[in-house]
């Protein structure tokens, strides 16, 4: 049909708009994950960025390419053609990971709302479940705009708070250095890898918008411009966190609120008007991320009903709306369980687990599987 014709922004900049969108929910948005993978290793975490840029722009490149070459744009048609019969332990860690990521989102809005706003953390959790229901009741088209739109929201918001805190004074008594700047290049090289690798638990997100992808060199250009785009906020906040090394900063849940609070205080507007803004948009930010892992359970859910037995089936073959929402919002109610763990704990120790599973059954055979079945696909 006419005017229907895939864009330059929805075969490229779209699906590097989505998973940035996923990355930078939870930990990421409020500074925790860039404390733990790049500001505690001090000047070191320059290379930290670099590795991460690098290493996440080719391995979603190589992702999104396995995608076109098999015509997999579900998760489980996706994980098949990477790892074959192990797929199922590919969705047993895509799922922990899905839960996990939401979990720490759910702690981050808490906390976020609650000091940003003034929010009570229940309130908060009713509020954050509210919007992800109404975007996944809403649909993928609705959630494709609202990820462009956010994201370019958050971008302006980032650049504005890392202006504020890079151009605030640094005062006469220097910071003490970051602990852990002191660690070797072996150390960060290891942690900037395990970063990208549980990071590639956003493919299953972005999988759905794969489909005008037709060219490989659409499919690597769109994987270089989905590692920038993860790469230029963690890039930022670094700057920021250098500036400001403080223990109060590097050990806060929610860094972020701690250099906003130290760099607003005298400038205009104020440090409430600051932290409220910041407060709104990585409220934002953290509930695209819990829309996105959801959007994809859902994917996948429908991907599979055809497998159960017919009474147990819904008469039109897919979810309803209602029940979309329904399931979203189930799934952020257990998340919620697992988010009293807190956040320091949760990214620390949860992500660096699953992220050696996510090496064994995602990154290495991407880097096997696809040069194969292009040279096999060009033979």
């Amino acid at each position: 049909m006419p005017g229907t014709a895939p864009t330059r922004f929805h075969t490229l900049l779209l699906p590097a708009i989505i998973a940035q969108s996923m990355i930078i929910g939870g930990g990421y948005a409020t500074g925790r994950e860039v404390v733990q993978y790049a500001g505690r290793f001090g000047n070191w975490g320059w290379l930290s960025v670099a590795i991460i840029a690098v290493c996440f722009s080719l391995v979603m490149a190589l992702a999104f390419e396995l995608a076109r070459l098999a015509g997999a744009y579900d998760y489980k048609a996706w994980s098949r053609n990477l790892v074959g019969p192990f797929w199922w332990l590919v969705d047993l860690l895509f799922l922990s990971m899905m839960l996990l990521v939401i979990a720490v989102m759910t702690a981050a809005i808490g906390e976020v709302l609650q000091q940003t706003l003034a929010f009570p953390k229940p309130l908060s959790l009713v509020l954050a479940l509210a919007c992800v229901g109404f975007l996944t009741w809403r649909g993928s088209g609705f959630i494709e705009r609202a990820k462009t739109w956010g994201s370019g929201a958050l971008y302006l918001g980032y650049c504005a708070f890392s202006v504020l805190v890079l151009t605030a004074p640094v005062g006469e008594t220097p910071a003490p250095p970051p602990p852990g700047s002191g660690a070797g290049a072996g150390e960060v090289v290891i942690t900037a890898v395990l970063y990208v690798a549980y990071n590639v638990a956003v493919v299953p997100a972005v999988l759905f918008c794969l489909h005008r992808q037709t060219r490989r060199s659409e499919t690597f250009a769109s994987g270089i411009l989905s590692g920038l785009a993860m790469t230029i906020p963690f890039a930022l906040t670094l700057a920021c966190l250098l500036r400001f090394p403080h223990p109060s900063v590097m050990e806060a849940e929610v860094p972020w609120l701690r250099l906003i609070g130290t760099a607003a205080d005298g400038r205009a507007g104020g440090a409430a008007l600051w932290i409220a803004i910041f407060g709104l948009v990585a409220g934002w930010t953290l509930i695209e991320t819990a829309v996105g892992s959801i959007h994809a359970l859902l994917h996948r859910v429908e991907r599979n009903l055809g497998d159960l037995p017919r009474r147990w089936r819904p008469a039109s073959g897919a979810l309803t709306p209602r029940q979309k929402a329904l399931t979203a919002v189930l799934v952020l109610a257990a998340a919620a369980g697992l988010s009293t763990i807190g956040i320091i704990d949760l990214v620390a120790r949860g992500y660096g687990t699953l992220a050696w599973g996510f090496i064994a059954l995602i990154v290495l055979p991407l880097f096997v599987v696809v040069p194969y079945r292009a040279f096999k696909t060009s033979a």
